[in-house]
């Protein structure tokens, strides 16, 4: 039986701070509880420090991302937390809380054991808005919301629905995100606050049931009277919170956490999220179809709960605007795009290829910066098509239209996470009022905030941030290179590459992808991670289905550096040197997939000998024809572009690879597409620039020169 560990990081109180055990899967898990009292710093703090311990991460108590009036509004703090780099998965429960949440109230409803005709009252119903929104659409009247109090601190309580509602909860929002979570509770209450805690409860007298999680119900501390001789409906699992609460003298606690997942006292949706992407081998982040397939078997259920918590359903406006974009099209002679895809200026100087900035070529320097926050405001546009990209196995043809954002990536860095948001769910809407059933997120914009997932849950049509065949290409592109280089032979027994391939981070995410596809190339693997039985675990999967190749495995990089032909790192290793340069081995190639990267350009002069790439580029098939600068040689495209239109050939519109982390299969899947459509391995990119045929023969004279010596 496997052991995994995850470290659950609580964002609220720290006193209930607990080791637990349980089994799950035909695994055993270890939870360690660590609460931050709100400080995002130590948050990342033990991300870091953390890292190489831990199989996944659960983060609990977050604020969750809402979406009103088609703008998403997430939480400077959350975002902050979300971005820190990691090689293990960050699990938060998204999608999986909602999806389940809405399945149990159902399910007691119809049960009769939750009858919301007797009035229901959220104290923050923005914090869980697909129960606030089910139960208001199906109990028009009987919804009461307390955001008032609990965010602005004034004494009323708001009957749903009632006119203006949409107006005060993006009031209630923003006002929300400008203060730290702590500081959005009655932990930090005013005056008014106190003076109006029995006015609140008098309003709620006649409503029979209280929803509010227990992280955020027991920020009230005495400010509880509203629950008193009420039924509280939680979600959570803690036996001290439920002790703590059970004081606010509450008639009856009913729990929507599943029945089938109580497998610990102290479970919560974060620390299921690990869980269950862990015992099923998903590093990345589910999608909610993903979610509902794997705890929703009942078809009816499942198509009640995806319309509070899915937005890939088409509004009537959405559905005129198509109709009239159809005529237009077939007035202009113009077909619908079968996808979409998003970039945006990788420099300064990406930016004067926009039609009409090209005059400002000779500006001087200093007003760089400044010119690129100024253009950064104007909104998106259609900055190009992709036409006749022509499948070579079934001969289907798609197009793309190609959207192009005036922002470079120091100033989406700078920029509110939530800015971008806006522009690029406009763009998804825009995408699919034009026909569009797919849209990818090119280079920065599938970084930024919670890398795409938050934008897939808003967008009209699903999204993918094209990292899986971007994967599959670089790794592609290293295969290509080791040919061209011409200093390793194949063995005819075995068929395979006779060298050493060795992977620092194996057992992160994209270390796995990576370990297992060079497993079934080459003869001999190292596997490199700081823990010894994570790294023995994966030995062991690996043989299973590459046994002939010899697996190694070591804690410390430098030890085997020397004999490494290749070497693949994916690591988060922020400003530490996970490998010396200087003990690679003449000719060794590099292909570095870590973000930040572990060698810099210093690394490469140094070892001249040794060629080190990022990624590869790829050629669609068919005559495709690209109508705007990509600034890559030729037809080449971005490899996340490719993805989105190879789904498209493949007709499977949905939202195959998201968040950071990408999973085995579907980097498997997407190359045997790539390869049956027609795609073919284009420029490949180093850390100075496309490297070309010439480079790499220098590199492999230089090799040469040093292995005699």
């Amino acid at each position: 039986m496997s052991t995994f560990r995850i470290a659950e990081i609580s964002f609220g109180r720290s006193h209930w701070d607990n080791y637990y055990e349980y089994e799950f899967g035909g695994h055993k898990f270890e939870v360690q509880r660590f609460g931050v009292n709100f400080s995002v710093d130590l948050v990342k703090k033990l991300i870091q420090d953390l890292r190489t311990d831990v199989d996944a991460f659960a983060l609990s108590s977050l604020p969750p991302v809402i979406k009103l009036d088609e703008k998403s509004y997430v939480h400077r703090q959350y975002l902050e937390i979300m971005n820190t780099p990691s090689s293990v998965p960050l699990c938060d429960g998204t999608g999986l809380r909602e999806i389940s949440n809405i399945n149990s109230l159902i399910k007691m409803i119809e049960d009769g054991k939750v009858t919301p005709e007797q009035g229901v009252f959220f104290p923050a119903a923005l914090l869980s808005t697909e129960l606030e929104e089910f139960l208001r659409h199906r109990y028009s009247g009987k919804v009461y919301i307390g955001d008032a109090y609990s965010v602005l601190g004034l004494p009323f309580m708001i009957k749903a629905p009632v006119p203006g509602l949409m107006a005060f909860s993006k009031l209630a929002l923003n006002v929300a995100n400008l203060k730290d979570m702590r500081n959005n509770t009655p932990l930090a209450e005013t005056g008014l606050q106190k003076a109006s805690r029995s006015f609140l409860a008098s309003q709620v007298e006649n409503v029979q049931y209280v929803c509010s999680d227990y992280p955020f119900l027991l920020l009230f501390d005495s400010a509880v009277e509203f629950v008193r001789g009420k039924d509280l409906i939680v979600w959570s699992h803690h036996p001290a919170a439920e002790k703590e609460a059970m004081k606010y003298g509450p008639r009856s606690i009913i729990n929507l956490f599943p029945e089938e997942y109580k497998i610990s006292p102290y479970m919560n949706y974060s620390v299921l999220d690990a869980t269950l992407r862990l015992t099923h081998g998903k590093t990345a982040p589910l999608t909610i179809e993903e979610w509902e397939q794997l705890i929703t078997p009942k078809t009816d259920v499942r198509q009640v709960a995806r319309q509070y918590v899915v937005s890939h359903h088409s509004s009537t406006q959405l559905k005129i605007s198509q109709g009239i974009n159809k005529v237009k099209n077939k007035i202009l002679k113009k077909s619908e795009p079968d996808f979409a895809f998003i970039i945006h200026a990788l420099s300064h100087n990406d930016l004067l290829r926009a039609p009409g900035l090209g005059v400002l070529k000779h500006m001087p320097k200093k007003l760089n910066d400044p010119f690129d926050r100024l253009i950064s405001k104007a909104p998106p546009i259609v900055y190009g098509d992709i036409r006749h990209v022509i499948s070579k196995e079934t001969g289907k043809e798609v197009n793309g239209i190609i959207y192009g954002l005036f922002s470079t990536p120091k100033v989406l860095k700078e920029e509110d996470p939530e800015v971008t948001y806006a522009k690029i769910e406009r763009i998804c809407y825009d995408a699919a009022n034009r026909g569009a059933k797919i849209i990818g997120l090119g280079a920065y914009t599938k970084v930024v905030g919670d890398s795409g997932i938050t934008i897939n849950k808003n967008s009209p049509i699903p999204v993918t941030t094209g990292n899986s065949l971007s994967a599959s290409a670089t790794l592609w592109a290293l295969a290509d290179v080791v040919r061209k280089m011409r200093l390793l032979q194949m063995d005819p027994n075995t068929g395979l590459v006779n060298g050493m391939a060795m992977v620092i981070g194996a057992t992160g995410s994209i270390g796995k992808v990576s370990a297992k596809l060079l497993a079934l190339t080459f003869n001999k693997v190292c596997l490199v991670a700081p823990r010894q039985n994570r790294l023995d675990e994966l030995a062991e999967e690996i043989r299973k289905f590459a046994p002939d190749c010899q697996i190694t495995t070591a804690t410390d990089a430098n030890d085997l550096a020397g004999v490494a032909d290749v070497l693949v790192t994916a690591t988060s290793a922020f400003d530490q040197k996970i490998i010396d340069v200087e003990r690679l081995k003449p000719g060794c190639v590099v292909c570095d997939c870590s973000r930040p990267l572990d060698f810099d350009e210093e690394d490469a002069k140094k070892r001249p000998d040794v060629l080190i790439i990022e990624s590869g580029e790829v050629l669609l098939p068919g005559p495709a024809e690209i109508n705007c600068n990509l600034g890559l040689p030729g037809k080449a495209v971005y490899a996340c572009l490719a993805e989105t239109a190879l789904l498209s050939l493949e007709g499977r519109y949905e939202s195959f690879t998201m968040g950071r982390d990408i999973e085995w299969n579907k980097v498997k899947d997407i190359y045997k597409m790539a390869r049956r459509h027609g795609v073919e391995l284009s420029a490949i990119q180093g850390h100075m620039g496309f490297v070309s045929d010439k480079e790499i023969e220098l590199t492999r004279s230089l090799a040469l020169s040093r292995l005699k010596k």
